[in-house]
């Protein structure tokens, strides 16, 4: 999505997150966030707050070397521009990075997704191309949207919900932070995208799961 607002819930205390799985949120799981965010000031501040950390291999490696948990958006800046009001989209197909990480670690990898996220915002198809362009080139997200009174907030008559799917176990790697066969990565890949699917179908009726 362009704000995932929903994410929070994993960041905050007194959350319904936090209150099902106390002692969680914002210690031992932190949420991944995309490196130019953190030279910009203000936003570096806020998303350093909640916490978050820098989502580069080395910084995300460390944290799992600690024994923390990783909360992430695989789709990135290019799901920012492609994202559609009403459309639960994601952008997975070529997104295998924290597929990589995670087997690196074995850790498991749990599907989540925010029903209603797409319905928190009004997007534009506006200079799509351009936007796209952008995107490609520059890796800059240019989002055409607006949320309540024609700013950045969601409406506040669109919750959202979290879905939590079942976690996926991965193998434990004879070294811990080695690369992964590729075989294995693209194995687990597709793991994820069915079970993304499997529970997207589950509960929500109205519209399907495009994976792009």
């Amino acid at each position: 999505g362009i704000f995932c607002w929903g994410l929070f819930m994993f960041a905050a205390a007194g959350t319904p997150f936090d209150k099902r799985f106390p002692g969680l949120a914002g210690k031992k799981l932190v949420g991944l966030i995309a490196t130019v965010l953190f030279t910009i000031p203000v936003i570096r501040d806020f998303f350093l707050e909640w916490p978050y950390i820098d989502a580069s291999r080395r910084v995300a490696s460390d944290a799992l070397n600690s024994g923390l948990s990783l909360y992430l958006i695989p789709g990135g800046e290019e799901e920012v521009v492609v994202t559609t009001h009403g459309q639960d989209s994601t952008v997975l197909m070529k997104r295998k990075g924290f597929i990589r990480l995670a087997l690196s670690y074995g850790a498991d990898l749990v599907p989540v997704w925010g029903v209603g996220t797409t319905d928190s915002f009004r997007t534009y198809p506006a200079v799509f191309g351009f936007r796209k362009f952008v995107q490609k080139r520059f890796g800059i997200a240019i989002a055409n949207y607006h949320g309540r009174w024609f700013t950045p907030l969601p409406y506040k008559d669109k919750p959202v919900r979290i879905l939590i799917g079942k976690p996926i176990p991965t193998p434990q790697p004879k070294v811990r932070g080695e690369k992964p066969d590729p075989k294995l990565v693209n194995e687990y890949h597709a793991k994820y995208v069915a079970a993304l699917k499997e529970l997207h179908d589950a509960h929500v009726k109205d519209r399907p799961l495009k994976i792009l």
